[in-house]
């Protein structure tokens, strides 16, 4: 017996190296090494060689194929995985972001995990995956493969295979084309002729336009981002609003249709992510629907559970409470014109005065304005009431002056400037159930829940609609700043409220998609060159102004065009005096005529 045949023998049947001629080895190596250099290096300097196979003789061939294309390539920096289903799988976290995968099958695609790994982020990845498998065997794992990147959002997901006349094909999926719609038909995009790639492009642009297929877009009537109204003639769902303009202007762009899906009729318990559930809107995002809006607001669980691209309105979180907590009452008013020290010094020369005098009814009658019945004998007393006189005239004639202007400004105390400020004061805070949820996740709400609670409406109008019930307890709302100024100046009495000059939070809106979705890159890029070109604020501008429109109802306008008479029932009662004092006066002095008169003419 041959004891080098035997090593030999020994040796091939652990390698696997036999599988098929040498020649077809270098092949496929020249043909990974062109994808490599020059397709994934062009992409990134990094990249990651996952070999994942159900049979050892195959990841050892693989393996034999990866040193043969090593041993002569320092292009760029790799990271090599191996997993097969011999031995303890191995879990290597981390984003996997250019890929090249080796696997004889699709389960050895599952057992990789990268799945898992590039779960929770936004933006697509790149896989490259070589499947090495029996001809007969290549159309059921070629198309369970392209099935997973579909299912998965992978949209640069490309199959190389070889077959057993060493042909190399490259595939690749079309999610939408004029014959199917979200379908991952197989489809060649590039062959190996020896010493290149006949096709320069091998990741090509697969959503230049979507032929006219539906996305399902999740909303519900948010004015006047979504504006939702029933159309009786064609019997169906019509939309309107700011986010619907700029959906359609993407259904333009990249030639798809709009079905629409209305949350509104959902029960709003649903609506909930309790204890991190993807229950809710979201849920129906990731099953159902291709894009949701109507003033989603981004938070941290919404960007961890689904994909938003970028944000295309912004508006501050304000707080706004009703002054009346703040009006200064009668009595404070009576000291509010002058400062402490100021009252001070006017008692201290008050009783200064009347231990000089003795008797302090001519000095309070000179301090109140009044004229003195007789004048002292003494020159001295005569110099100090002069002096009096014209020393507290001033005083007086600032102190009426202020009074005066007070009590018509109707002045409040020092107003809140920060949320702090307001939960030191012990007010209870107002919102809608979508801004509770987002104000739990700061610290400063999350230690005092008991402080705030929300209405189970998703409209700020109606929470600032709540404020005047209150009746000026401690109670603030918390509404967008956009709809708070609209909503105070469609107002009868716009000054009877406050606005917190420090912003509560600030809200970004989005168009949310699945994970991984196709129209990530697109809407994202759409909506930059919406921004600007200044397409958005223009749409944003006029849908608010046509809200508003719709929302000043004759009633409403009446208010501000006209003084109600209860505005003007202070100034009825002081006229109302007046006019019955002169009036008395008059009749006094006529009566007090009449009696001269007479007894004048008995003495005559």
């Amino acid at each position: 017996m041959n004891t080098s045949s035997v090593i030999y023998s020994s040796y091939v049947e652990r390698s696997r190296i036999d599988l098929q001629v040498e020649e077809a080895n270098l092949y496929v190596a020249r043909a990974l090494r062109y994808v490599i250099e020059n397709v994934l290096a062009q992409l990134s300097a990094t990249l990651v060689v996952t070999i994942s196979t159900r049979h050892e003789g195959t990841a050892r061939w693989f393996e034999y194929v990866m040193n043969t294309l090593v041993y002569s390539w320092r292009v760029a920096a790799v990271q090599l995985l191996r997993f097969s289903t011999h031995f303890e799988r191995v879990r290597v976290p981390g984003r996997k972001r250019f890929n090249l995968m080796l696997v004889d099958s699709y389960e050895g695609l599952v057992n990789s995990n990268i799945t898992e790994d590039n779960a929770d982020f936004d933006d697509q990845e790149y896989y490259f995956i070589f499947l090495q498998t029996r001809d007969h065997l290549i159309p059921m794992e070629l198309g369970l493969i392209l099935d997973h990147c579909l299912a998965h959002y992978w949209l640069h997901c490309n199959v190389m295979i070889q077959t057993a006349d060493v042909d190399v094909l490259v595939y690749s999926y079309y999610p939408y084309t004029s014959d199917h719609c979200q379908a991952a038909y197989p489809v060649q995009v590039n062959h190996f002729d020896g010493q290149r790639m006949v096709n320069p492009t091998m990741f090509p642009e697969k959503l230049h336009q979507l032929h006219g297929c539906p996305i399902s877009v999740l909303t519900w009537h948010q004015p006047p981002f979504v504006e939702l109204k029933w159309d009786e003639h064609s019997n169906s769902l019509r939309a309107s609003g700011f986010e619907i303009q700029l959906v359609e202007h993407l259904a333009r762009l990249l030639n798809f249709t709009v079905d629409l899906i209305n949350l509104t009729l959902i029960q709003p318990q649903f609506y909930r992510l309790a204890n991190g559930s993807s229950e809710g809107p979201h849920g129906l995002l990731e099953r159902r629907a291709n894009l949701s809006l109507g003033y989603f607001r981004k938070t941290a669980r919404r960007n961890q559970l689904l994909t938003t691209g970028m944000s295309y309105y912004s508006s501050p979180l304000v707080a706004v409470l009703q002054r009346d907590s703040y009006l200064i009452g009668s009595l404070a008013l009576l000291t509010i014109p002058f400062e402490w020290t100021v009252w001070l010094i006017l008692l201290g020369s008050l009783a200064l005065q009347i231990a000089i005098r003795r008797a302090g009814l001519p000095v309070l009658e000179l301090l109140l304005g009044q004229s003195l019945a007789r004048l002292p004998r003494s020159w001295l007393h005569r110099l100090v009431f002069a002096h009096w006189l014209y020393a507290v005239m001033p005083l007086r004639i600032c102190y009426q002056s202020l009074l005066f202007h007070l009590i018509r400004m109707q002045l409040c105390a020092a107003l809140p400037v920060s949320l702090e400020q307001l939960l030191a004061e012990n007010f209870r805070g107002v919102c809608t159930g979508n801004t509770l949820r987002m104000l739990h996740e700061m610290p400063l709400v999350a230690g005092r829940t008991e402080s705030f609670s929300g209405l189970a409406t998703p409209y700020d109008q109606e929470v600032l609609d709540s404020l005047q019930k209150t009746g000026g307890h401690k109670v603030f709302a918390i509404a967008g700043m956009d709809v708070t100024l609209a909503y105070l100046r469609s107002s009868s009495r716009p000054d009877s409220y406050h606005v917190v000059g420090q912003p509560v939070n600030v809200e970004y809106a989005g168009l949310y998609m699945p994970k991984h979705s196709y129209l990530y890159e697109k809407v994202d890029h759409a909506i930059r060159r919406l921004d600007d070109t200044g397409f958005i604020h223009a749409w944003r501008r006029a849908s608010f102004v046509a809200h508003r429109r719709k929302e000043k109802l004759p009633q409403e306008q009446d208010r501000r065009r006209y003084i109600s008479n209860s505005q003007l029932s202070g100034v009825y009662k002081l006229m109302t005096l007046l006019y019955s004092i002169c009036g008395f006066v008059f009749a006094g002095e006529l009566l007090l005529q009449r009696w001269r008169d007479r007894r004048t003419g008995r003495r005559t």
